[in-house]
């Protein structure tokens, strides 16, 4: 019996140190497992880090919300673009937590369901501004891009407008001269002298269309940076008054008083032609919806050396919806409600193109109440 405690003693020993070695042996091999895995994880997260240096200035220049999400609709990526909208992402949140868009949601969850490649696209609204959303599943998780379109669908309602008008503006002096022309083809055109006045209304008629011609071609042009603007020092008091001599015949007419009160030492830097034309175009604007009697007022100033050389035209007309002020610069635009009257509608827009290429402004406003009429400021810089 003692000499078998021993020897089981020994025998257990033997055991032991063998499995401590086996265990040794395998802690090596696990760690080595280990090390490799730690160096291929390192590698990987190094040209990840490099992918990340090389997108990330793609990304902060992009005006593209991107977003990321898991199966469980968690955000696992915001761009700069969607932090800007949305905020930096505190902690694990969901799509929803983070947007507090249902639409979104939405539409990520639906992204999971679809067999599609080419993802889903839906338009929604974030804070009252239309995005184009698209999503796209790829593997356990869903991309999802978004932009604003609020600019597409204004210049889609403008280009509406543009057709609506265009057609209206030609309608109305093709169909004169179909009606005067078929009158002087009559018998009652061989009558010389109603034959004379028909052809001089068919003049009328041909100018207008020549004239919506004319300012259609120059209204592309300064859109397109073609029309060359020189500028000059130019005395702002001559300028208001040449343009108002323009148009004293039809002032005159209506027997409106024009005021001007522009300083004699008041310079502007500007292309004297181009910016009379702009000036001409909201004066005549002035003249035409300003009642019989009524009056206008051009006034000159400037707040400091720094800032714009302002020219406010103000008459006394029926002024323009407030809703509809910052529309009135657009091409054919025309204020709904308001009497049909003779004109292109170019006349505002190419005033407002004429004021950028001068690195100035033009906006609009009504007189304040009681007082009727509207008020356009034209902002020239300072020669």
């Amino acid at each position: 019996m003692e000499l078998w405690l021993p020897l089981g003693l020994a025998i257990l020993a033997l055991g032991l140190g063998t499995l401590w070695r086996r265990e040794v042996r395998a802690g090596r091999r696990i760690g080595r497992q280990a090390q490799l895995d730690l160096e291929v994880l390192d590698g990987q997260l190094s040209r990840l880090a490099g992918e990340l240096e090389r997108v990330g200035p793609a990304l902060a220049a992009s005006g593209e919300m991107l977003l990321a999400v898991d199966r469980d609709l968690g955000l696992k990526f915001a761009s700069p673009a969607a932090v800007g909208r949305f905020g930096e992402p505190e902690g694990p949140v969901s799509l929803f937590g983070y947007s507090q868009n249902l639409e979104l949601e939405q539409l990520a969850r639906d992204a999971f369901e679809t067999d599609s490649p080419d993802g889903l696209e839906r338009i929604i609204r974030i804070e009252d501004r239309p995005f184009q959303a698209r999503a796209v599943r790829a593997g356990r998780e869903v991309g999802l891009a978004l932009t604003d379109v609020a600019e597409l669908q204004r210049l889609a309602r403008a280009r509406q407008d543009f057709i609506a008008n265009l057609s209206h503006e030609l309608n109305t002096p093709l169909t004169s001269l179909r009606l005067l022309v078929d009158t002087l083809l009559s018998k009652a055109g061989q009558d010389r002298q109603l034959a004379s006045q028909l052809a001089n209304k068919m003049l009328v008629e041909v100018e207008a269309l020549h004239l919506m011609t004319q300012e259609m071609l120059d209204l592309a042009a300064i859109e397109s940076g073609q029309q060359v603007v020189r500028l000059v020092k130019v005395p702002l008091l001559e300028l208001a008054e040449e343009t108002v001599d323009r148009l004293r015949d039809q002032s005159g007419r209506k027997e409106l008083v024009v005021d001007i009160q522009v300083g004699s030492g008041l310079m502007i830097l500007a292309d004297r032609e181009q910016a009379g034309r702009a000036l001409l175009n909201v004066l005549h604007n002035a003249v035409k919806f300003s009642p019989t009697g009524g009056r206008i007022e051009l006034r000159g100033r400037q707040a400091s050396p720094e800032e714009l050389v302002v020219l406010t035209v103000a008459d006394t007309g029926p002024g323009i919806p407030p809703e509809e002020l910052g529309r009135i610069f657009e091409r054919f635009y025309r204020v709904r409600g308001s009497a049909p009257s003779p004109g292109t509608g170019l006349g505002l827009a190419i005033a407002h193109h004429i004021l950028r290429a001068h690195a100035g402004r033009i906006w609009a406003e009504n007189r304040p109440a009681p007082e009727k009429g509207a008020i356009f400021h034209l902002g020239f810089q300072p020669a």
